[in-house]
Parts: C-alpha cells; sequence; structure tokens
C-alpha cells in the first residue's frame, strides 16, 4: 500500500469508490482545471493497476517502504505512550 495522488478527468474520478484496494478521502479533492480533478489516497498494486488501466494519472507522495517505516515508528511510539500512561 502507498499513498499516491490521483489525476484525471470528472467522469473517472467520480467512480473511484468502486475500485478495489483504495481508500481515499473525498474531502481531499480539488479542481485542477476546468474537467480535471486531484484526489489522495492509499492504494494497493492491484488498484495502481486498476487506475492506470482507467487512464488516471498517478503521482506516489509517499513510496510503500518509506510508509511502512514510517507506520512502523508511528506504531511503536504509540505502543511506548500506551505504556507510560498505564504505569501512571
Amino acid at each position: 500500500m502507498q499513498l499516491i495522488r490521483i489525476a484525471g478527468p470528472t467522469e473517472p474520478m467520480r467512480r473511484l469508490a468502486e475500485v478495489d484496494g483504495l481508500d481515499f478521502e473525498r474531502t481531499s479533492a480539488r479542481r485542477l482545471d476546468g474537467d480535471r480533478w486531484q484526489v489522495s489516497g492509499y492504494a494497493t498494486d492491484d488498484a495502481l493497476a486498476t487506475l492506470r488501466e482507467r487512464g488516471l494519472e498517478i503521482e506516489a507522495v509517499v513510496e510503500p517502504d518509506a510508509l511502512e517505516e514510517e507506520r512502523d515508528v508511528l506504531f511503536t511510539q504509540l505502543r511506548a505512550a500506551q505504556a507510560n500512561e498505564a504505569r501512571e
């Protein structure tokens, strides 16, 4: 899974919810120009392939390895904070 930006014409962008393995926040959508939109989300490799087949532009915001590393650091910090709270 990786963090991406998706850009394309209105019609295929309206059907993003149909793509398995894609999680995106509708409120992140912004108009680029007349009929083009951009949205951010998390996508699996299969979802990326589907998006490309639909002719949408994909830009990696965070590569999968970096995202995994950031996730590991975040969860380690959360566990440490929870352990500290439990001791208090």
